[in-house]
């Protein structure tokens, strides 16, 4: 039934989903009228399974879970529970794995690029998470019309009508359900959602910005692995996306003289989410203290030009005006 074996808690976690969230969903909008219950659901799904789910449905669009005689199942998490976790069907794949791996962070090919603007910048991320989740609707099928791809273009626009039909009928039959399972969901996940893709390209070298390596970082020994299908090896998951979640931590061994020479940047400890924060906190002295050397190069670089290095990868790439307005000829057309 499984493509790979290995991705059997994957199952289990669907099947906790299945008996959990969908009869509660169903409760809400057949019986519930108070806020309190709305916001009771929300806490119980979102602090059982969102962090499980989202990383689910991650890794999952890299790599089908079901063979092909079951493949109706692989349209379960990307078309019908991810809306229950706010992101809308039909759009993640095109806006990950096809947007987002293929550019690789590159403005303005990127929707959701970091690399031109002021990462340190708390103002300038609250932009960037306005725009994704004001614009997706058009951009993202834009994106991918420009690129070539009018099958996924339309596949993605039929998706955005279908959400926006289901959303106001939902919510002309119980407005408050309506709001606690799919409206307040997608503001939180999309914030979530930007916030970590944020941190993951947080720090960008200006100088060499195309490089995976130094595009992005690895963090190792973070309780969030074990939850996260090993997520925090982001600059191995950039060289292959392919890569089954459970080899990450061996490729990133067996590259350690790789990530030395092109002077990658490894947290230990640390997630993505407390990069992120200590960043837009100006805690890089601190932050500097969870670096963990590859090799002998970086391993004679002292605490000082650490903090120098990540300063370094905080400025842009490029002419944030520049990036935009390029980034803009490319959504339109």
């Amino acid at each position: 039934m499984l493509l790979d074996p290995r991705d059997e808690p994957i199952v289990h976690l669907l099947c906790n989903q299945l008996q959990l969230v969908i009869p509660s969903v169903v409760l809400l909008f057949a019986f519930n009228r108070s806020h309190w219950l709305g916001m009771l659901y929300l806490a119980f799904n979102y602090g059982l399974f969102l962090q499980r789910f989202m990383l689910t449905l991650h890794f999952t669009e890299h790599r089908s879970l079901f063979k092909q005689r079951f493949g109706f199942l692989n349209l379960l998490i990307p078309y019908i529970l991810c809306n229950f976790y706010g992101v809308p069907g039909g759009f993640y794949r095109l806006h990950h794995v096809v947007m987002h791996h293929v550019e690789g962070n590159a403005s303005p090919g990127d929707l959701t690029s970091t690399e031109a603007v002021q990462r340190d910048s708390v103002w300038q991320f609250i932009r960037y998470w306005v725009r994704f989740w004001l614009c997706t609707w058009f951009e993202l099928p834009a994106y991918a019309a420009w690129k070539g791809r009018h099958g996924q273009a339309n596949v993605c626009a039929a998706s955005a009508v279908v959400y926006w039909i289901a959303l106001a009928g939902l919510w002309r039959l119980n407005s408050v359900a309506t709001l606690w399972s799919l409206v307040v969901p997608f503001f939180v996940s999309t914030f979530a959602l930007m916030f970590g893709n944020w941190s993951q390209h947080i720090f960008v070298d200006p100088d060499d910005p195309r490089n995976s390596y130094r595009s992005t970082y690895n963090c190792l020994a973070c309780p969030d692995n074990c939850r996260t299908y090993n997520d925090g090896y982001h600059i191995i998951h950039h060289l292959n996306s392919r890569l089954h979640w459970s080899e990450l931590p061996k490729r990133f061994i067996a590259t350690m003289s790789a990530h030395d020479e092109n002077d990658a940047l490894v947290f230990r400890g640390i997630g993505f989410f407390d990069v992120g924060f200590m960043v837009f906190t100006k805690q890089l002295d601190k932050l500097a203290t969870y670096i963990v050397p590859c090799g002998p190069n970086q391993a004679k670089r002292s605490h000082e030009e650490w903090v120098a290095l990540l300063r370094h990868r905080l400025r842009p790439a490029s002419k944030p005006e520049a990036c935009c307005g390029a980034r803009a000829q490319t959504t339109v057309s």
